[in-house]
């Protein structure tokens, strides 16, 4: 199951206007206080956070909202490959259709706050600041249920999905929580006196990952069957597979194969699990636009 078009979800939310000049203005947020409100909104469809954020950067904005809030949209995207599971496992329609609430109330506790932020140079403009922000989130613990996802996989029958599907259900409306770390970027508007996103992916990303980890399961298991270049599954299935669909379209270019292993073989050496598979990740996504039919 892909999550990469539930990101995409977050485009729905943001907007960004021509920054210019207003007559007045409220005290500009803090990097900290933008990114709460940015949360509030985003993932528990605070409509009052939606106001307050759009007062402040209004000045910066021409004068118009910054943001467009529309209640629920992100709860519905998350909840909808959720439905398809569901109604593959043969669940009840009433049980199908609340799957939006029922995603809408866990977003809504997951209290993803700002800790503290970082200030540097932006090289692409110059003067101009990045504020970077990091912040933690409270999500729902999952792990618990691999084992049920693993026999579903195993199992492949409707059967089977059903008893994760109930399992995961009832996690996500009470289970216990965990907490998550993640950092992302805030630009300046007008003279660095406001500070404004228009790409929260980062924000989303470990809520999403925690939410819906199928992929990441999904590449555990097949991972086992990879050498171990790295000692990082994901890391180490993204070699392998890279490696066999080179093979395949462009065998003269193996050699950079070898290259961009022995790279991450170097920085597994020094860098934790988490920062490798987040660089992993981002690597999947170049090789993947390399990749053909013949490698899928």
């Amino acid at each position: 199951m892909k999550t990469r078009h539930l990101l995409a979800a977050t485009s729905l939310l943001l907007c960004m206007p021509l920054l210019a000049a207003a007559a007045t203005a409220p005290t500009p947020l803090t990097p900290e206080q933008t990114f709460d409100l940015y949360a509030r909104v985003m993932l528990e469809d605070d409509a009052a956070a939606a106001r307050t954020l759009n007062d402040a950067l209004r000045p910066a904005f021409d004068g118009q909202d910054s943001l467009e809030f529309n209640k629920g949209a992100f709860a519905g995207a998350l909840a909808a490959p959720l439905q398809g599971l569901l109604a593959a496992a043969g669940s009840d329609n009433a049980r199908i259709e609340s799957m939006p609430a029922v995603v809408a109330a866990n977003l809504g506790k997951t209290r993803c706050r700002a800790q503290g932020s970082t200030l540097r140079d932006n090289d692409a403009v110059d003067g101009a600041k990045v504020a970077t922000v990091d912040f933690t989130c409270q999500v729902t613990a999952l792990d618990g249920l691999r084992p049920l996802f693993d026999a579903s996989v195993a199992d492949n029958t409707p059967a089977g999905l059903k008893r994760f599907t109930d399992g995961y259900v009832a996690a996500v409306s009470s289970g216990p929580r965990r907490e998550v770390r993640g950092s992302v970027d805030l630009y300046p508007a007008k003279d660095n006196g406001y500070w404004y996103s228009g790409n929260l992916d980062a924000l989303v990303a470990p809520v999403v990952e925690a939410l819906l980890p199928f992929d990441a399961w999904q590449q555990e298991v097949a991972a086992k069957d990879a050498p171990t270049v790295t000692g990082v599954a994901s890391c180490d299935l993204l070699l392998q597979q890279h490696r066999q669909c080179v093979a395949k379209i462009a065998p003269e270019q193996l050699n950079g194969v070898d290259a961009m292993a022995d790279e991450l073989r170097d920085k597994a050496q020094t860098q934790s699990v988490e920062a490798m598979v987040q660089e992993c990740k981002a690597l999947r996504s170049i090789a993947e636009m390399m990749w053909t039919d013949a490698c899928r």
